[in-house]
């Protein structure tokens, strides 16, 4: 999914651990806007390994899950 925007959101208390979670094969990427992220176990922005998927801009703290 190239070029997603995500524009006014509030993501509280994932249950899968991650904000934005991009999955294993995952491409393209997306711009959040006015995005906040609270309460979430595993990063704001969690990237798989082998996923090709990149979230642009500054929407909390990104990590790589292992």
């Amino acid at each position: 999914m190239p070029g997603a925007q995500i524009s006014n959101v509030r993501i509280a208390d994932s249950v899968n651990g991650a904000g934005i979670p991009a999955h294993g094969g995952a491409r393209g990427g997306a711009t959040p806007t006015d995005v906040t992220i609270t309460g979430s176990g595993d990063g704001d922005v969690v990237v798989e390994p082998g996923s090709q998927f990149v979230v642009h801009g500054g929407a909390g703290r990104a990590s790589a899950r292992r």
